[in-house]
């Protein structure tokens, strides 16, 4: 007891409350560094691990696969027969693609979807297995890049035949050809569970295959494994394919990394590819463009994409229905469901992971950032508790519904954007952008041009900070309930929102200095005249802070963000991103956008609602006071 009373004198006496309190957006800004600083450091030597497999049962690349040369003309015979349907309707294909199936042995169905093409699937029956556990092999007709999926549909007829031929299976396979790997393949996964008839039990796991024109050989593979709302298939899944690949002699992209740069592992390919994944995961779901990977999501699949790339490198297509192979037999030696390796996890190289107790501080940093900023805007305001507390019921008033505001426009917006038909669903798409982006920009330039007009409307002191401070506490718990469940969301959402916290510091930074100087012209000029030239100096000033303030809510309103990565990710058309978040619920079932409308828009809106609306005053002697105690 006696040596905590000697602390607390010793940090009354020198003042060390008041000291850490008026510094706090400091610390708060050096937090967000520490968490910037956090994940450069992950691609560092030390701070990651080597892949490996956990689950001893897998045993990738134990056996031989003799899907080799005897397979390669079967490949090509199917591949030549598929050449003549590039231009036929869908109902053609499958009709084709059916015969084949049945002609094997396969027991043949359609999902019909309502809304696209029908999904033709066949069940190829374990002959050791009891009809309660599965493997998905998905070959959409069109790939992710819009090409004719020539090579990956002979290779899967060619696959089926092959496996037909084999006694080991203790899982059931299920060979599926949708449209493509967006709506239509996440339409039949949802049905598989809900309402087919036509069934073969629980998926384990599941594989896309893209290879689309480039004949018989192929330089490298490419594997995507995000899925939807921050979910990734266990370890376990990739670290088998890409062994198996390892043992075949391929080398293997992840996050776009470039054929010349695989045999590299620098820092630096380590971070790109780390930021790479982040972005894809952050996006998964809300571009057209998918592998499919994703569509797996939310039923417990273990679900990847592999795509060939290249056409004139030393490996041939049987190499690439080898790694599908081999990693069926691995996953066929399973008794119970994956769960042994990490579900939580970064890549850094097809070699090299980060788990999530290493990666997970970069985000707390950032949650705890936006906290000591809304704590450091009440304690900073120079508003006494009691009126804070007097003010609450309005305050939470407010706020709500700024909130009901953001939850009409998340259920309105997708609403409009669904019935509108399909050729005209681009140009709505713009319009509600441009609208949206419109309104934020008129606020956000509001302290600058308009401020003026909205005297009859003016929050009070207590108001103005409580509802800044209560809107970065908003995006901190946001973060912190985010960060686990969809660690990449909730990094992008408070990097991006991360200007907001410099708002209100700004601003009274900029009226206590206007304060001073006022006061001190006040008795400089006392009696006489004040100088118009110090006046213009003065304004010149103030309005330099309202310039900042303005530039920091339009750099983090997010329909500008969107607008931003949608022309960058997408130069041809600019609100496909838009569209995806608009749309992605409908189709996917990916919550992005309602992270984002009630969520980080909420949040802006208070902000910049405060800044428009707000009283910042200031007390004149006291910020004196406080300019010559600086001096």
């Amino acid at each position: 007891m006696a040596l905590a009373e000697t602390i607390s004198r010793k940090v009354h006496k020198l003042g060390l409350v008041p000291k850490a309190i008026k510094l706090l957006p400091v610390i708060s800004f050096l937090l967000a560094v520490a968490s910037v600083s956090w994940l450069l450091s992950l691609p560092l030597d030390g701070n990651y691990r080597n892949t490996y497999i956990s689950e001893n049962a897998l045993m990738p690349s134990q056996v031989t696969s003799y899907f080799r040369e005897s397979e390669w003309n079967i490949v090509r015979g199917y591949r030549g027969e598929l050449e003549f349907l590039e231009q036929t309707s869908n109902e053609q294909r499958n009709l084709k693609m059916e015969k084949w199936l049945n002609d094997i042995g396969l027991v043949t169905a359609y999902h019909h979807n309502g809304f696209t093409k029908d999904t033709l699937y066949a069940i190829m029956h374990a002959p050791r297995g009891d009809d309660t556990e599965a493997m998905v092999l998905t070959v959409p007709w069109i790939t992710s890049e819009g090409e004719y999926n020539l090579g990956a549909l002979a290779l899967a007829a060619a696959l089926a035949r092959y496996f037909s031929r084999m006694s080991i299976w203790s899982k059931n396979i299920i060979f599926v050809f949708p449209e493509d790997s967006h709506a239509a393949l996440r339409s039949w996964v949802a049905a598989y569970h809900t309402s087919l008839e036509n069934t073969a039990g629980s998926i384990e796991a599941a594989i896309v295959l893209e290879y689309g024109k480039n004949g018989d050989y192929f330089d490298y593979y490419e594997m995507f494994y995000e899925g939807l709302n921050g979910q990734l298939p266990n370890l376990d899944l990739l670290n088998t394919a890409n062994l198996i690949g390892y043992h075949e002699g391929l080398h293997c992209s992840i996050q776009g990394t470039p054929g010349e740069e695989l045999t590299k592992n620098t820092y630096f390919t380590r971070l790109r590819t780390l930021v790479r994944g982040i972005v894809a995961l952050t996006l998964s779901g809300l571009r057209r463009n998918v592998p499919g990977c994703e569509s797996f999501s939310g039923w417990q699949i273990q679900a990847i994409t592999i795509r060939a790339k290249g056409s004139k490198g030393p490996h041939d297509v049987t190499q690439f229905g080898r790694v599908v192979d081999s990693t069926f037999r691995s996953v066929n030696n399973l008794l119970e469901k994956f769960h042994q390796s990490f579900f939580f996890y970064l890549m850094l190289s097809s070699k090299n992971f980060v788990s999530i107790a290493t990666y997970l501080p970069s985000a707390v940093f950032l949650a705890v950032s936006f906290a000591l900023s809304s704590l450091g805007c009440l304690l900073n305001s120079g508003v006494e508790a009691s009126e804070f507390v007097n003010n609450i019921g309005r305050l939470l008033t407010i706020f709500t519904l700024i909130e009901l505001g953001g939850f009409m426009l998340s259920l309105l917006l997708p609403l409009l954007t669904i019935n509108t038909p399909l050729e005209l669903q681009d140009e709505v798409v713009l319009q509600i952008l441009l609208v949206l982006s419109i309104f934020t920009f008129i606020l956000a330039l509001s302290p600058l041009t308009l401020k003026k007009q909205f005297k009859f409307f003016k929050l009070n002191k207590p108001l103005t900070f409580g509802l800044i401070s209560l809107s970065l506490f908003f995006i901190s718990m946001l973060i912190t309930t985010l960060l686990i469940v969809h660690f990449s969301l909730a990094l992008l959402v408070g990097f991006l929102s991360l200007p907001l916290t410099f708002v209100q510091p700004i601003i009274t930074q900029g009226l206590r200095e206007k304060s001073a100087r006022a006061l001190e012209e006040d008795k400089l000029f006392e009696g006489s005249k004040k100088d118009p030239l110090s006046q213009i100096v003065s304004l010149g000033r103030a309005d330099k802070a309202k310039i900042k303030v303005s530039l920091l809510l339009i750099i983090s309103s997010p329909f500008f963000v969107i607008f931003l990565a949608g022309s960058y990710f997408d130069p041809e058309n600019g609100v496909s991103l838009m569209r995806g978040l608009l749309t992605s619920w409908s189709e996917l079932q990916c919550w992005t956008w309602y992270v984002v409308i009630l969520g980080w828009f909420p949040a802006w809106l208070g902000i910049a609602l405060s800044c428009v609306f707000g009283n910042f005053e200031v007390d004149y002697s006291a910020a004196f006071n406080d300019t010559k105690k600086e001096i």
